[in-house]
């Protein structure tokens, strides 16, 4: 009832030259309410320049004090429906983020940020429970086996067909392979 008789008490315990707290802790309120809106906005418009559904990722932003001063940025980016192709790309997903906070904010440092995912309860993931262990050992040689076999060929070569093995050395048109001496 009697709230302005406080704040002009509180208005003179304050020393000349010295701010309030408040002050400050409110400019640090704003300043991490801009920068949850910006991380908001820019995944919105990473979000649409790769042609994804806005309601399929959202985030929360969470501030974590570390140092007088220093704060320490969470993005958690939150599958809202399941979508295995998006999957695949996520990694490329928070890395266009972090270069449109770049782009937007180039005085800061984006790349300290830590990044991390979740799965919202209702996304509809078809994938309950956990595969038997013996997946992970198949799929790891399978996919060293084809890294080995497949090698693909870069765009700016002109040859139709791949190299032969580098294995031992074999006579090519009658010539032996060469040998080095020690002649000076």
């Amino acid at each position: 009832m009697f709230g302005f008789l406080k704040s002009k008490q509180a208005e003179s315990n304050i020393q000349p030259g010295a701010q309030p707290v408040t002050a400050s802790l409110n400019s640090m309120q704003q300043q991490s309410n801009l920068r949850r809106e910006l991380i908001r906005v820019v995944l919105k418009d990473t979000l649409r320049l790769q042609g994804i559904p806005l309601g399929w990722i959202a985030c929360e932003v969470i501030l974590i004090p570390r140092a007088p001063g220093e704060d320490e940025l969470h993005i958690q980016l939150i599958v809202m429906k399941w979508n295995e192709q998006l999957l695949r790309y996520a990694s490329a997903l928070q890395q266009q983020l972090l270069l449109g906070l770049d782009r937007f904010d180039p005085q800061v440092d984006h790349s300290k940020y830590i990044v991390s995912w979740r799965f919202a309860a209702d996304c509809a993931c078809p994938f309950s429970k956990m595969p038997d262990p013996g997946v992970w050992i198949q799929n790891t040689t399978k996919n060293t086996t084809a890294e080995v076999i497949e090698e693909p060929l870069s765009v700016l070569d002109r040859r139709h067909a791949k190299r032969p093995s580098t294995g031992p050395q074999q006579e090519v048109g009658g010539f032996s392979p060469t040998q080095l001496t020690s002649l000076r």
